[in-house]
């Protein structure tokens, strides 16, 4: 069978010369899981997403699935032997993996979605419909929800030139020399500090994003000397065409970005910088910056095959090399494995080549997970563990100023 992708399938393939287009999520469970019950879980799933087991043409931008071909999608290991990461050819499918890693009383799951076929917010539909059918939900009347025209209708945007996003200096992270690993770095931030967070953000009329951005800009500026950076801000487009049926999920990519330029000067404090990040972000949004993308290569996809797509956007839309993702707030509630608890959960991203570099959040039972993962040299992921610690830092102090 095959399923033709949407346009928006086509942005996480504009730069994947540096950045591999994978997501990453990690839960531990209080319980063992049942594999067998997992299995079925997954083929249940795929009566509703069916691209996760196929492989994505590039050419044609289309994922195509074979009947009745029996794929591996979950792979064993004792704790002892874990290796640490998923590796997952999305062009030979399937577009899902996921790692059951044993210890002694509990399992934890190492899950990998193309970033292809789903962004962060459709990542998580996809799990939220993964511990359904483990909990043995009926998803018969389930459909999955991939294209972006019902939005686009909703919101009426005239057509507008793409804005150019001009590229970070080459100096944003300076090049070090030694053999190349794969890297992962986590930092949390405990549920009273995340209250504490949230209840100055409210206070200041400022939104946790526009403070982690901020945070995220010190950190680069302290750490790097880096004054002037263009951050892509991701926006979530299904806020603007809200689904209200139970029985639609949404694992697609419909996450637009804005190119927030910033400017870090000597002597800012945090507070300062949210505030200038934070006007800068309303007046985009008010202008609707997010949508040009989006409305022009929408527009192409019509006319134009991907490749020649491909071509003309990435002309109009070099990637920055510093990115962030909030991956938001995920619902407990909705990841009921059969009564095993998920006692810990965080998403990141792709594994990046440095200077190309990616800081993630993600949010369970109000603690706050920052991550990265990387693809460097011993110094590159110390410097990496740096902008972490130095953004937790900021934070924690921003919130206990008076």
């Amino acid at each position: 069978m095959i399923y033709h992708g949407e346009p928006l399938d086509l942005m996480p393939t504009l730069d994947t010369a540096q950045t591999y287009p994978l997501l990453e999520c990690t839960l531990s469970l209080t319980h063992p899981i049942d594999l067998a019950r997992l299995q079925e879980a997954i083929e249940t799933t795929q009566t509703v997403v069916p691209q996760i087991l196929g492989r994505y043409n590039l050419k044609w931008n289309r994922f195509e699935v074979e009947p009745d071909v029996a794929t591996d999608v979950v792979e064993e290991y004792a704790a002892s032997h874990d290796p640490g990461r998923v590796q997952l050819d999305v062009l030979a499918g399937p577009q899902l993996k996921i790692q059951v890693i044993h210890y002694a009383a509990y399992d934890q799951l190492r899950l990998a979605m193309s970033r292809l076929l789903a962004d962060g917010e459709g990542f998580k539909h996809y799990l939220y419909l993964l511990a359904a059918a483990y909990d043995g939900q009926d998803l018969t009347n389930f459909t999955n929800e991939r294209s972006v025209r019902k939005i686009l209708a909703h919101l009426r945007h005239p057509h507008r030139a793409l804005p150019l996003l001009h590229d970070n200096a080459k100096e944003a992270f300076p090049q070090l020399s030694g053999d190349i690993h794969h890297h992962r770095g986590e930092a949390t931030i405990p549920r009273v500090e995340s209250r504490l967070l949230r209840q100055k953000a409210r206070e200041q009329g400022v939104t946790m994003n526009a403070v982690l951005l901020s945070a995220y800009a010190l950190a680069l500026f302290a750490l790097t000397g880096e004054k002037r950076l263009v951050i892509p801000y991701q926006v979530d487009l299904r806020l603007h065409g809200p689904v209200a049926a139970t029985n639609i999920v949404q694992v697609a990519n419909l996450t637009s970005e804005m190119p927030v330029a910033m400017t870090v000067k000597d002597g800012d404090t945090l507070g300062a910088v949210v505030q200038r990040t934070q006007a800068t972000v309303t007046q985009m949004r008010d202008e609707l910056a997010y949508l040009p993308p989006l409305v022009e290569i929408n527009r192409m996809s019509r006319a134009l095959p991907p490749q020649l797509v491909r071509r003309l956007a990435g002309k109009h839309r070099p990637q920055a090399a510093i990115s962030f993702a909030n991956f938001g707030h995920i619902d407990h509630t909705r990841l009921n494995f059969s009564g095993i608890t998920v006692t810990q959960i965080y998403f990141a991203g792709a594994y990046r080549t440095m200077p190309h570099f990616q800081l993630t959040v993600s949010v369970y039972h109000d603690a706050w997970t920052l991550a990265f993962r990387m693809m460097g040299s011993e110094p590159d992921y110390q410097l990496g563990i740096k902008i972490l610690k130095n953004v937790v830092a900021q934070l924690t102090q921003w919130s206990h100023e008076a």
